[in-house]
């Protein structure tokens, strides 16, 4: 196990859709790259010594086929930010989103 680790839990309805793409580029990016010790972009560390996983949760309904996804672990900054500009955004509202669920996810992770 790494000495640090890291579990972004992303709502996948389509309600987040059109934010996603600021909050990676704004937020997301600079938080990940500041936990992991590379501020820089593109720079490797020798031994990482953390791990990065990713949970998506969707909406209860029949407009998502899968309830909760997650990532396996990842040391590797970049892979993990191409994850999460590759999510995909789909169904749902704002009141039936599985926030529950997708916590709980992340907590056995």
């Amino acid at each position: 196990m790494a000495e640090k680790q890291l579990i972004v839990a992303v709502e996948g309805t389509a309600a987040m859709g059109p934010h996603w793409q600021a909050v990676v580029s704004d937020y997301l990016d600079k938080i990940i790259r500041c936990f992991c010790g590379n501020e820089l972009t593109g720079q490797k560390l020798s031994s990482p010594t953390f791990e990065l996983s990713l949970v998506m949760f969707n909406a209860h309904g029949p407009y998502c086929s899968c309830l909760v996804q997650r990532s396996g672990w990842t040391r590797d900054v970049d892979i993990f930010l191409q994850w999460l500009s590759a999510v995909p955004f789909a169904g749902g509202g704002f009141n039936d989103a599985a926030i529950a669920e997708g916590l709980a996810e992340a907590l056995m992770v």
